[in-house]
């Protein structure tokens, strides 16, 4: 821009100020945007996460459902359920109900152990999930933070680039207005000091 430009036109400049911060502003936004969406769509997750371990009773119900005795739990079984009847036979106890009920018992704790160790896995899956989904959610909380920050100083700046705008008219009739009382000044005072103070 030419400088007779500029002095004629003078809130170019702020115009293209604003160009400028409006460019590098939805550049940045647009850097953080897909932080703020992953971590906006996290938060429904942990919302019904959060909700399920309320209600832990619910969710072991729902866990259960889907439980099947493991391979180990069912050899574990069987193999304790052999040594029952072989200690049951060699003591000449073989059908006899104490012998059978201690049996069951046995085969009974392994398969409720199976089944904790099913429920415990599940949860810390479960926590395990939840903490992924916690470090999007914060991420993206960051990346919305850093966005309002962006917008607040975004505002400021454009406020005071369309204040300057605004004003630039009146700042250029100053300017030639002192420029003229300053040219007249000087003309008046040689005419009455024609001597110019020598």
């Amino acid at each position: 821009m030419s400088w007779l430009s500029s002095f004629l036109h003078p809130e170019k400049g702020y115009e293209k100020g604003q160009e400028e911060l409006d460019k590098y502003y939805a550049q940045s936004q647009g850097f953080l945007n897909p932080y703020n969406q992953q971590g906006q769509s996290q938060y429904t997750n942990l919302n019904d996460m959060i909700n399920k371990l309320m209600n832990p009773a619910a969710l072991e119900d729902e866990w259960s459902k889907n439980y099947k005795i493991s391979d180990a739990a069912k050899y574990a079984q069987e193999s304790a359920q052999n040594e029952g009847l072989d200690a049951a036979n060699s003591m000449g106890l073989v059908g006899s109900t104490p012998a059978l009920q201690a049996i069951q018992a046995g085969s009974a704790r392994i398969g409720a152990q199976d089944r904790q160790n099913y429920l415990n896995d599940l949860m810390e899956k479960y926590k395990a999930a939840m903490g992924l989904s916690q470090g999007i959610y914060g991420v993206g909380a960051n990346a919305a933070g850093a966005q309002s920050g962006n917008a607040m100083n975004m505002g400021t700046n454009s406020a005071n680039l369309a204040y300057g705008r605004e004003n630039s008219g009146g700042n250029r009739l100053e300017g030639l207005l002192g420029m003229g009382g300053s040219l007249l000044g000087g003309f008046l005072g040689n005419k009455w000091n024609p001597s110019g103070g020598r």
